[in-house]
């Protein structure tokens, strides 16, 4: 399920919230990223899926890529497609944590034949939330877990714990960004509050 537009949030709103997560992350302001993705975590809360809840396995969030020249908004999901056990990984499925995290330009799928190029943590650690079936958290963890930002599913967000965007919009967001930050590292921003 995709929202009928896109975000619409305006730059003044995102630099300022984005601002706020990057001063809450214990970091210095002065040091604030000149390009970055600003993700919202269940943006659309209020106008899709369960009202005043951030649901699971629809497009409810929404991303902004920021540059001094550049601001674009797109649908997407940050959240796993679905709470409780994941079989192939043996624990319950990951949700990233708010906060700044590194994200680079890598292959999503490495070992698969139809793998193709995306973006994610690229060796650097990440905070997830291991989420059981009722939405509780069973427990925190750092580390690799190939958290990536990718093109999600027709029929779904196919994600077990990645950030995804539409694959309607996944061609136009990929070649954005990848344009913006080539093979640099960039910061990840993703809040879990919506703007007021």
């Amino acid at each position: 399920m995709n929202p009928p537009s896109k975000p619409q949030a305006t730059r003044a709103q995102v630099e300022a919230a984005a601002r706020e997560w990057w001063v809450q992350g214990g970091k210095d302001v002065a040091l604030f990223p000149s390009k970055y993705v600003f993700a919202v975590r269940g943006y659309y809360e209020d106008s899709m899926g369960k009202k005043d809840q951030n649901d699971v396995g629809i497009n409810d969030d929404a991303f902004f890529i920021v540059t001094p020249t550049h601001f674009s908004s797109w649908n997407g999901n940050t959240d796993p497609s679905r709470y409780g056990w994941n079989a192939g990984a043996d624990k319950f499925m990951a949700r990233l944590k708010p906060g700044c995290w590194s994200f680079i330009r890598l292959k999503h799928k490495m070992s698969s034949p139809n793998g193709y190029m995306a973006f994610g943590q690229g060796g650097k650690n990440v905070t997830v939330e291991r989420i059981k079936q009722d939405g509780s958290v069973a427990v925190t963890e750092s580390g690799q877990f190939g958290i990536n930002l990718h093109r999600g599913g027709n029929t779904g967000t196919s994600s077990e714990g990645c950030q995804t965007v539409p694959p309607a919009q996944w061609s136009d967001f990929d070649k954005t960004l990848s344009a913006i930050v080539g093979k640099d590292r960039f910061d990840y921003i993703l809040s879990d509050k919506p703007f007021t």
